[in-house]
């Protein structure tokens, strides 16, 4: 797996490698574009709350899906850099992108609040999951220059009252978690030898993917794990995303350059990959709120370009790779998936970014689910997820 050593817990490694090769499709419907803020929007359904930077600083924004119009929903102290939506959908937490030790929480009518994580001596925050209504599971490390993803530890926020426990005392990374099945999934470093600078080598690191259960005890089974020596952005497992049911994880292999491998696993059956699709791109996906499918961003070969961003839909029970044809994301100014998200009615938001950099650069999509080949671009925005 691309200079990986695979050390696998079965003896039998069965590879289901999908080639992305598939039909263009038909042409994109663009149907609309987001208008400028409309103060008396109020969404039938469920909305996009999105992200806009303005002056510094970020600008809550709740989107109709349907038309665009636009209504402010609080303003953020800082930068955010990552979003993540409560179990019952009420309530949102955001990480400053600095990953400075606060997390952000609200919107609408709960204005939002900051948490200071320093009280526990926290100094950096590198990611977070919701494992219950009122709590966050959080990966944070005591350095106080930078995020060390490598030596991070988990903690649990209790929202409600601002408390920060340390979670067992376990050492982990980007934790995923299920909250009605109680499982959280989470990557755990250890450091095998130091490396030599005079012969070149770098540092020696086992890299897991372990599943343990909330409400349980320990650290959880390792499901798989891969031995590679450190080189820039090399990972093995980077982000997980637990499936809703925590049957499936979804995991990415990344590198030094932009580009990411997909790989399924079933988490009862850790043998080997279900799937596994290579894509020349940022890592970006989401899990179905059933847990049924999941959707993950991607770029495909066009005739017309060097490359088209596009978004891939993987049924897990039918088998099926589904894509965005050809020209649909480019279409409309998309040059790279950043995030995708699910509504509970089966519809995608996408964040993408145009041919330039920075925020400024990022559309809002909105796709159906059937064909996945229209969609409204909602404007400017980022971070973007469905709230009721």
């Amino acid at each position: 797996m691309n200079g990986y050593r695979v050390e696998r817990r079965a003896w039998v490694a069965r590879i289901l490698i999908v080639a992305v090769a598939l039909a263009a499709g038909t042409a994109a419907t663009l149907i609309g574009h987001g208008p400028e803020a409309t103060a008396g929007h109020r969404a039938a359904g469920p909305s996009v709350l999105s992200v806009r930077t303005d002056g510094g600083h970020d600008v809550l924004w709740l989107v109709s899906p349907a038309d665009g119009s636009a209504t402010a929903a609080g303003t953020l102290p800082g930068v955010a850099g990552s979003a993540a939506v409560a179990p019952d959908g009420a309530n949102v937490a955001y990480l400053p992108a600095n990953g400075k030790p606060y997390i952000w929480l609200g919107y609408g009518t709960l204005a939002p609040k900051t948490i200071s994580l320093a009280p526990a001596r926290l100094k950096r925050v590198g990611a977070m999951t919701w494992i219950g209504a009122d709590r966050l599971l959080i990966s944070a490390s005591t350095n106080g220059r930078y995020y060390n993803l490598r030596a991070a530890r988990l903690y649990t926020v209790d929202v409600k009252t601002a408390t920060v426990k340390a979670f067992r005392g376990l050492v982990g990374a980007e934790p995923s978690a299920d909250p009605v099945s109680g499982k959280v999934a989470y990557v755990h470093f250890a450091k095998l030898d130091g490396g030599s600078a005079r012969n070149n080598h770098a540092a020696l690191y086992r890299e897991s993917l372990k599943l343990l259960s909330a409400n349980g005890g320990g650290a959880g089974r390792t499901l798989v794990s891969a031995q590679y020596r450190l080189f820039a952005g090399q990972r093995a497992f980077s982000q997980p995303q637990l499936a809703p049911g925590a049957k499936w994880i979804l995991t990415g292999e990344t590198g030094s350059d932009v580009r990411v491998t997909y790989t399924l696993y079933d988490t009862s059956d850790i043998a080997a990959p279900w799937l596994s699709v290579f894509a020349p791109a940022l890592q970006a996906a989401a899990w179905a709120p059933d847990g049924g499918k999941v959707a993950f961003g991607g770029v495909v070969a066009s005739p017309a370009t060097l490359s088209d961003a596009c978004v891939y839909v993987y049924g897990v029970a039918s088998g099926a790779l589904m894509r965005t044809p050809v020209g649909v994301l480019s279409g409309a100014s998309a040059g790279m998936i950043t995030a995708v998200a699910w509504s509970n009615d089966g519809r995608l938001v996408v964040d993408a970014l145009d041919s330039g950099v920075g925020t400024a650069h990022g559309h809002v999509l909105v796709m159906r689910d059937a064909d996945l080949s229209t969609l409204m671009d909602l404007g400017q925005g980022h971070l973007s997820v469905w709230v009721p």
